[in-house]
């Protein structure tokens, strides 16, 4: 079966009229990634008063843990709150087809669809907003670290211990 006969090209408009709302509070989180407080890993509400409805974003513990691989912090939605409705074939299809075999790109960010991921957001359908040169240059990123407080306290002391380095030796 050709796929080409069963794609709507309604589909990437439906898709970019409900995305379109959360581009600018995407902006806002990637501009100001650098200053968000990292405490835990798992799925935080987005700290933008005007972010439309279920703008939430995902922190994990290493790189290689990530569902978007080495990209440890990104900003995403359920697809649930997008409300897409009378889709033939379903809009959890459409929404992958678009997103997968596509490479969905709005503005300056790559769409990139994720599903059943277990810690995050009841499993369900995300879309997750990530900046195509944060995917094309991700070995030039940060990395996060989780440091014990008496491994931050050495490091302020100017003492680095063997664990410390173990620790970041492999992003290196």
């Amino acid at each position: 079966m050709d796929i080409a006969k069963i794609d709507d090209p309604l589909w990437e408009y439906i898709l970019t009229s409900k995305l379109t709302p959360y581009l600018d509070s995407a902006r806002k989180f990637w501009a100001g990634i650098e200053n968000i407080s990292i405490i835990n890993t798992g799925v935080f509400p987005v700290d933008d008063e005007d972010a439309p409805p279920g703008f939430m974003y995902r922190v994990t513990s290493t790189p290689v843990r990530s569902p978007i691989k080495n990209v440890q912090v990104f900003p995403f939605v359920p697809t649930s709150y997008l409300q897409i409705t009378n889709v033939t074939g379903g809009a959890t299809r459409m929404v992958a087809r678009l997103c997968a075999e596509r490479n969905f790109k709005l503005g300056e960010f790559t769409i990139i669809e994720k599903s059943n991921l277990p810690s995050t957001y009841h499993q369900g359908q995300l879309v997750a907003f990530v900046p195509t040169s944060v995917l094309e240059q991700t070995e030039l990123q940060g990395k996060y670290v989780y440091l014990t407080h008496d491994e931050m306290v050495n490091m302020m002391n100017d003492i680095v211990l063997p664990q410390v380095k173990n620790k970041v030796i492999k992003y290196i």
